[in-house]
């Protein structure tokens, strides 16, 4: 066979190891960065230290403003309230500061 093909062959193969590799790695990566995120949320609640009662009322605050700002903006993406911005404020200064 002529060595450049072969050549592009080899290249496929190792190409395809790689691609099957990188989908393997790839589940494990989005549960890791879903746990930490999701650490990340609990430990910003509970440096908030609000009761269960105040993060409910929270978020369904959070999720009227973003309904009333614009129906189409997924909840996520909507801003927050300003009622607790000290409350973020401050966290997020606590975790630039560790």
């Amino acid at each position: 066979m002529n060595p450049k093909i072969q050549k592009v062959y080899d290249e496929i193969e190792r190409t395809k190891a790689k691609i099957a590799e990188f989908q393997a790695a790839l589940p494990i990566l989005e549960r890791k960065k879903t746990e930490l995120e999701n650490a990340e949320i609990i430990r910003l609640f509970r440096s908030a230290d609000l009761k269960p009662e105040e993060a409910q009322a929270l978020f369904n605050s959070a999720k009227t403003s973003a309904n009333v700002i614009n129906p189409d903006i997924p909840f996520q993406t909507a801003q927050m309230p300003t009622v607790n911005q000290n409350l973020f404020e401050r966290n997020a200064t606590e975790y630039e500061e560790n």
